[in-house]
Order: C-alpha cells, then structure tokens, then sequence
C-alpha cells in the first residue's frame, strides 16, 4: 500500500493498481478535499512526509535490482538472439541455433550424482559457496545429417543478486526471511560469491548514441558520437580540414571527404546532400569546397564512391574461398553499414537514416564554428549516465557468450575437417566452467575484462561495507568515476551545478574520486 500525506490527510491507494482506480479513489472526494490534495507541495515539513513512503514502495536501492532484473530477463535474450548460429568453414552444411535462453532459480549441485537442492544466501555465506543460478538454453543443431532439437541445457550459471526475480528472497513476509536467516531490513542488491558479499558500484559514463561537439588533443573543432550496440561498438568523427568536412573512424587509414560518403549512401546529386545538412545560405557556403573536392576526384555514382572508401578501409579479408567471390566494395559496404555510427539501423540496405544522421553531426558543426552554439561540456552531468550491475553484467556476458561460441566453433572445424567414426555431437563440447569461472571471477576480483575492446577497468565490484546500516547504503548508493586519476584536469574533480540534488559532495571521500547520491 503507498501512503499519501498532505496537509494532515490521508488516503491509501494500493501500490499496483492503476490510474483509473486512483482516479476512481479521487472521484468520492468532495471538491474541497479533492483540491486541497491536488495543492502543490510547498512547505518543508509536508514533503518530509513523503520520504518514508517513497522509501517504502521503492527503497535506496531499486536501481540495482530493476538493472539486474532487466539483464536476466530481456538483456539476455537479445545477446543471444544476436548471437544464436555458430556455424563451420569445413562443413557449411552444419550449424549450431540457440532458439531460447532463460536462467533459472538459484540451486546447489553436489554429491556423485549431481543432486539439485535449493539453497538460500546464508548457506552460500556459510558454506563458501557462490550463490548462483543455472543458464538454460534451447538449441537446433547438426549431428551427421540429422537435425536435433535439444531443450533445457546448461550451458553455465549466472550469479543471482539477492532480492531480484530470481532469488528465493524475492516478495518473503518478515516470518518467512527469518526462517532463511536473512534481516527484514536488509535491502539486497549484491551478491554473495564464495561466501563474501560483492556489490557492483555505479559506474559513470559518458553518455553513448549521443552527438558530442568538442576540441581535440590540437585544440580544434570535431563531432563525435560513440556508437554502441549489441553486436559492436564504434566511433564516428567529422572533422575540418583547410575549410573541408571528413568523416574520421579508427577502422580507416585516412579521412574520407564527407561529400564521398555521402555519395557511397546514395545521395548522388549535390541537392540531397546538401538537403540533409541544411539549405540555409551558410551552410551551403561551407559546404562548396567540400562538393568541388568530391568533383576533382571525379566520383560520380555510389559506385564510384563505395570503391573509394573500400581503398582506405583497415580490416579488410583476405583469401579464403569464402572471399574469393565476394565483390571489390564489400568492406566499405560492411564498414558503412555495421561500423559508422552503427546505432543506425539500415533496413533492407537503405543507408538513408544513417545519412541523416551523419548530415546533423556536420550541421552541428558548422554551428559551433560558426559561433551559433557552445561545445558541450562533458562534465555536464546530462551528459553522463550510469552504468548498474544489469548493463555491465550484460556487457561482461555478452564477451564471454562470443567466446563460448567461438570455442565451439573451433572443435568443429577441427572435427569435421577429418574423418571419424562417429557424427560430431557439438553438444558434448559445451563446457559449463567457461561462461560460470569468468562471471564469478569477475564479481570476486572487480577486474572486468572485455577482450573484445580491449575494455579493462579495475575496482568494479567491492566486498559490502558491514560496519553499520548506514555503511551498507552508502556503499550500495556510491557511484564511481572512471576517469584517469593520472589527468591534471579539473573539470572531473570540480563541482558541477548539474550535479545539484543527484550527487553528495559531502559524502565524497578525497582520497577516492568516487560520489555518492544523497
């Protein structure tokens, strides 16, 4: 039931239900008390009234369990269904297909026989033991030339946060956790991994699929955006060069002339590309000499340009009968598509919401240099998001799963490059301790190692400060900055006016730039 208070009423409104039964609750007010309890707020003492209810509907640490909630229960998913076919270049005819994915109730395996018995957190705390739960999947695969359905294999187990869907502690009266040994009063949020109490800190980040004007390491102007999905992530920059706008990536060996690009997009004719950054005089001014570059380099169709971007694409593939037949611009189509700005989806191949998107980044540009608009500061704290336990879980999953996949995609090369006996059952090579150690050590150290960015930062998760209840919600409300404690910048370590009302400046210890909200 949530309370609500104001100005000496009362009137309990049941937590779920919806509108239209609070609207019905207001209906059989009389007019004066239905307007004295829509009266705004005002004096101090009435909206201190207000804190325990919020406190009791949504607590200090819902941001925890909402984010691991939303990582077991629809994250997941979409990492696999991103990932779901491993398939062989010594039998194309084979493949390996996840269908589903769902992770279980937390379960102990013990004896010869590999018994399941339910186990609660203090037992894991007892007992050393890890408080975790298995990782279910549904596959289609190949096993000679026969197709294999297989349902409810395990391919590891994922550490359960206590008080989530996924705990046993989950919706317990008071009578039943201290049955299990666990307090009332405890808000959950954290794990248990061999019997020591992990919690995973909030991370600051700059804030992704955002376009961020600034000055490079030479002081000059460029547009960026950092691109992150889950397949990959990326950085796209435009930059100026002698009164010239390029298009700028890690994954090309020079700057491509951003009338090229759009060219290699489909918009041929000089109109569409100067429609998608603006028609205002100004800007079409700032872009001729972007246009005339484009004509000296005599490219003309989309043609044209997609062979000139595939001569300055890195990562290219090399030999293989399995590149033999592909065309000269493949790279730069697979680099447009899946690598710049690859939070813009491209339906059916159509690169036109990309191409617009492209064409506000040099528009914001032009409006910085032109003096129309500030850089945006990246200390604002609109600028910033926070990164919970669901999203670096899901970011940590994801780079084990591929490597899982990788893995068993290299015993079936192997196997099936030569003659055997017996078909290959894929499914008897799946080993359960790679997903499950590497989740584990990562809670048990903090070190979250992300190979596939070459991602490491240290001190991610920390053993849960017990001294005190005050000490647990300190430690479960701290947020840490990820910044290099080496930088001689101010901006990180100053006070910023955004960070009004989010952040405690009080709370925030010198010797460690982490913050804590209020």
């Amino acid at each position: 039931m949530v309370r609500k208070m104001e100005a000496g009423m009362e009137m309990e409104v049941d937590g779920e239900s919806g509108p239209e039964s609070i609207a019905g609750s207001a209906a059989s007010l009389s007019k004066e008390e239905f307007a004295k309890l829509m009266k705004p707020i005002k004096a101090v003492n009435d909206k201190w009234e207000l804190v325990p209810s919020f406190l009791e509907v949504r607590g200090l640490v819902k941001q925890h369990i909402a984010s691991y909630d939303y990582f077991v229960n629809n994250d997941i998913k979409q990492i696999v269904e991103a990932n779901q076919r491993v398939t062989s270049d010594a039998n194309p005819s084979f493949f390996l297909k996840y269908t589903n994915i769902e992770v279980g109730m937390p379960n102990l395996e013990e004896g010869i026989a590999q018994t399941k018995a339910k186990i609660s957190p203090h037992e894991c705390r007892l007992r050393d033991l890890t408080y975790s739960a298995p990782i279910m999947v549904d596959v289609e695969y190949i096993r000679g030339h026969q197709k294999i359905i297989r349902h409810g294999l395990c391919i590891g187990r994922m550490p359960v946060m206590l008080r989530s869907s996924k705990c046993i502690l989950k919706d317990l009266a008071e009578e039943q956790l201290a049955r299990v040994q666990e307090c009332p009063h405890d808000p959950g949020g954290y794990f248990v991994v061999r019997g020591s109490e992990k919690v995973i800190l909030m991370q600051e980040q700059l804030s992704k699929n955002r376009i961020m004007i600034g000055r490079n390491g030479k002081k000059e102007l460029q547009c960026e955006v950092l691109s992150s999905t889950h397949e990959r992530k990326s950085k796209t920059y435009v930059v100026t060069k002698k009164g010239r706008y390029y298009v700028r990536s890690n994954q090309l060996a020079d700057d491509i002339p951003i009338a090229i690009v759009f060219k290699a997009m489909g918009f041929e004719s000089q109109y569409d590309f100067v429609s998608a950054v603006g028609q205002e005089e100004k800007f079409v001014a700032a872009l001729t000499p972007s246009l005339e570059e484009c004509v000296n380099a005599k490219i003309v169709t989309k043609e044209e340009a997609l062979l000139y971007i595939a001569g300055k694409v890195k990562l290219r593939k090399f030999g293989g009968a399995s590149t033999a037949h592909l065309p000269r611009d493949h790279d730069a189509v697979d680099f447009m598509m899946n690598t710049m700005i690859c939070h813009i989806p491209c339906v059916n191949g159509d690169m036109k919401l990309k191409a617009m998107y492209l064409g506000l980044m040099t528009r914001r540009l032009m409006q910085a240099e032109m003096g129309d608009c500030e850089c945006d500061d990246r200390d604002f704290y609109g600028n910033k998001r926070l990164e919970l336990a669901g999203s670096l879980l899901a970011l940590l999953f994801e780079d084990i799963f591929k490597r899982f996949n990788s893995e068993l995609k290299r015993i079936a090369d192997i196997n099936l490059g030569k003659t055997m006996a017996a078909p290959l059952d894929i499914i008897k090579h799946m080993r359960q301790d790679l997903i499950t150690n590497a989740l584990v050590n990562a809670l048990a150290t903090g070190n979250w190692i992300i190979k596939r960015f070459r991602m490491e930062r240290q001190g991610v998760t920390q053993v849960l400060s017990r001294l005190s209840y005050i000490s647990v919600l300190g430690m479960m409300t701290r947020i840490n900055s990820t910044f290099e404690k080496t930088r001689k910048v101010s901006g990180p370590r100053s006070l910023q006016p955004s960070q009004w009302g989010m952040l405690c400046p009080s709370d925030t210890p010198k010797e460690n730039p982490a913050w804590r909200r209020p």
